[in-house]
C-alpha cells in the first residue's frame, strides 16, 4: 500500500509539473509599462481569464539585452514569446529564433496593418507581428520656449538652430534610437540610410549642441525638468508620459515622420507554443491594443481599435500610422556595429 501511495503520489507531481509547463506563458521583454500594466493594473488576470493561461513576465533593460538572452537559449528556448524593438528583433530573425505564425490560430492577425506584419525575408513566412511602436519626436520645454521668444522646432534640420547649442538631448551612437537619428538626419540632407553620409555630416555639426547622449527618456526627463537641456528628440509616447508627471514640455511630430517598432515573435521549439500563440494572438487584440494607447499613449496597429477623443489628440493613428516613411531595417541591422562606431569616434569622441 506504502508503495501504492508513492506511486500515485508521484504520479500527481509529474502531472501537476506537466499542467504547469502547459499553462504558464513565459514573456521575454522590457519591464516598464509591461510590467505595470500585466502586474499592477492586473492584466495578467485578464489574460488567464481569457486564454486559460498564466503569463510570468521576464523582463530585461534593454532590446539587446533581450535579444541576448534568446539568442543564448536558441538550441533549449525556456521562454516562449519575444518582444523587443525591431533591429535588435530582426537579429534574433536572422538566427532563426521565431517560428512561423498562422493567422487560422491568431486571427488578430488579420486586423493589424500591413507594415505590422513581419516575414522571414529567406523563407516568405509570417514570423512576427508589430504591435505597437514609438514615433520619434520633438520633445521641449514650452515655459521656456515662450521666455525665450523661440519657435516650436517642426523640421529636423531644426536641430542646427544656433539657439539650441547647449540645449539638445539626444540618444548616443550605440542605440536603437541613436541609429534612427542618423538615418533621419541622413534624409533630411538629401541621403538615407543607402547613402548615410549626410546624417553623419549633420550629426557633427549637431553635436557641439548636445547636452548628453541621454539613452532613457527618464534620464531626459530629469535634464528638461531641472532646466538642464530643452530640447529632446525621443518618442511621442515619452513626452506624453513627462506631460502626465507635470513637466511643462510640449510634443511637436515633424514630417516625414518615423516609427521605432516594437516587434513580437514566438520562439522556434518553444515550451508552450500553443500558450505562446495565445498570448501573441492577446496582445494584439482590441481590447489590449486600446488600453496600450489610452494608458500609455503607444501607436497601435490594430486597425479596428476606437480611441477615444482624448487619445486620438496625443496618439498618432489611422492614416498617420500608414503614412510612416518605410526605413530599410534590414540594411540597418547589417551596418550597425559600423555605424555605432563611426558615431562614437566622429561625433561624440568615445571610441
Amino acid at each position: 500500500m506504502r508503495r501504492l501511495a508513492l506511486a500515485l503520489l508521484g504520479a500527481l507531481l509529474l502531472a501537476g509539473s506537466a499542467h504547469a509547463q502547459t499553462t504558464d506563458v513565459y514573456l521575454l521583454t522590457w519591464g516598464g509599462t509591461i510590467q505595470q500594466m500585466l502586474e499592477r493594473d492586473g492584466w495578467n488576470k485578464k489574460f488567464t481569464e481569457a486564454t486559460g493561461y498564466n503569463v510570468i513576465l521576464v523582463p530585461k533593460a534593454t532590446g539587446p539585452e533581450i535579444m541576448a538572452t534568446a539568442i543564448a537559449q536558441k538550441d533549449h528556448p525556456q521562454v516562449d514569446v519575444v518582444m523587443s524593438d525591431h533591429l535588435p528583433w530582426l537579429a534574433g530573425l536572422q538566427q532563426g529564433l521565431f517560428a512561423p505564425l498562422d493567422p487560422a490560430t491568431a486571427p488578430n492577425i488579420n486586423s493589424l496593418y500591413p507594415a505590422a506584419k513581419i516575414s522571414d525575408p529567406t523563407t516568405g513566412k509570417l514570423v512576427g507581428v508589430v504591435p505597437y511602436g514609438d514615433i520619434f519626436g520633438f520633445i521641449y520645454n514650452k515655459d521656456l520656449f515662450a521666455k525665450k521668444g523661440w519657435a516650436p522646432p517642426t523640421k529636423w534640420t531644426d536641430l542646427e538652430r544656433p539657439e539650441f547649442k547647449g540645449q539638445l538631448l539626444l540618444a548616443p551612437g550605440d542605440s536603437t534610437y541613436g541609429l534612427y537619428n542618423v538615418v533621419i538626419q541622413a534624409r533630411a540632407h538629401g541621403g538615407d540610410e543607402h547613402n548615410i553620409d549626410p546624417g553623419f555630416v549633420a550629426m557633427k555639426k549637431i553635436a557641439p549642441g548636445v547636452v548628453d547622449w541621454s539613452n532613457t527618456y527618464a534620464k531626459m526627463a530629469d535634464f528638461i525638468q531641472s532646466g538642464e537641456a530643452s530640447v529632446a528628440v525621443y518618442s511621442t509616447s515619452s513626452g506624453v508620459d513627462m506631460i502626465r508627471r507635470g513637466l511643462p514640455v510640449a510634443i511637436t511630430v515633424p514630417t516625414p515622420s518615423y516609427m521605432s517598432p516594437s516587434t513580437m515573435g514566438v520562439m522556434a521549439h518553444a515550451p508552450n507554443p500553443a500558450g505562446a500563440v495565445a498570448f501573441l494572438n492577446w496582445w494584439i487584440s482590441p481590447e489590449v491594443q486600446k488600453y496600450r494607447a489610452e494608458a500609455y499613449s503607444n501607436p497601435i496597429m490594430n486597425k479596428t481599435v476606437e480611441l477615444s477623443p482624448a487619445a486620438q489628440v496625443r496618439v498618432p493613428h489611422g492614416a498617420a500610422l500608414e503614412q510612416l516613411t518605410q526605413i530599410d531595417y534590414l540594411y540597418v541591422l547589417a551596418h550597425r556595429a559600423e555605424w555605432s562606431e563611426r558615431f562614437q569616434k566622429d561625433i561624440t569622441g568615445t571610441n
